[in-house]
């Protein structure tokens, strides 16, 4: 009977250890991430607009958004990150027939491609640890680059059929922004996040080219350059990996 509470008594006191060990591990300050995140891209201003007068206009419709991140604190909460974007929205194709003239009786119909945007940033960070939870704040500034989407429009004035096609094209340029981090720490170097995200560019797209035909046999090409502003508030969440403490830099 003495042998088996010695033997409970030391089993507890090894889970009480190896419990104990593990709360401290999981509190412990971390100086450094990597993340991946998935979420929802969301068009703002002339990106997102759909007006007919505005020829800055985006028409861009929800998307999605992808992100790969790193970083590390250098001095107490400050540090240096980068971070590696996706954002993937449609193009409402409906409002490229909102300047189409034409009569109750013609029937008009519009595709178009997606646009594509990539971005590479970096930039100083902030973290501010609250137990288990931290908030990390961010400016960054990078490059961009953007794919604007081919369409394509069909339809008829009475009897005659007529299409309209332009050839998108892909353009860099300075990209910058800024957003922030919810993490809370599920164990030692595991840790659930959300994020918010804004990043804004300005770009110039040329050689476009776009061709306009009728079955009546006429037919016509023009080229034209165009500037377009990209811009999009990002909400997602994910995963990071935690790495570093004041002893051991991994």
């Amino acid at each position: 009977m003495k042998k088996l509470f010695v033997t409970v008594l030391a089993a507890g006191m090894t889970t009480a250890s190896f419990c104990q060990k593990t709360f401290i591990l999981s509190h412990q300050d971390k100086k450094g991430f990597f993340a991946l995140s998935a979420g929802a891209s969301l068009p703002v201003g002339q990106f997102a607009s759909c007006s007919p007068i505005n020829e800055k206009a985006g028409m861009a419709d929800r998307g999605v958004a992808f992100s790969l991140s790193a970083g590390y604190r250098l001095v107490g909460p400050v540090g240096v990150m980068v971070r590696g974007a996706q954002y993937r929205n449609a193009l409402q194709a409906h409002a490229l027939l909102n300047n189409v003239y034409r009569n109750e009786t013609d029937v008009w119909t519009a595709k178009a491609d997606d646009w594509s945007v990539n971005t590479i940033m970096g930039g100083p960070y902030v973290s501010i640890p609250m137990g288990r939870f931290s908030v990390d704040a961010n400016v960054l500034a990078g490059q961009a680059t953007a794919v604007l989407p081919n369409t394509a429009i069909n339809g008829n004035f009475g009897q005659v059929e007529m299409a309209v096609k332009t050839t998108g094209a892909q353009s860099t340029a300075t990209a910058y922004g800024g957003g922030v981090t919810v993490r809370y720490r599920l164990g030692r170097s595991l840790s659930l996040h959300m994020n918010s995200d804004y990043v804004r560019s300005q770009f110039k797209f040329d050689n476009l080219t776009s061709t306009a035909w009728s079955s009546n046999g006429r037919s016509e090409s023009s080229s034209y350059s165009s500037d377009r502003i990209v811009s999009v508030v990002s909400v997602s969440a994910g995963v990071s990996i935690l790495f570093g403490n004041g002893n051991r830099p991994f």
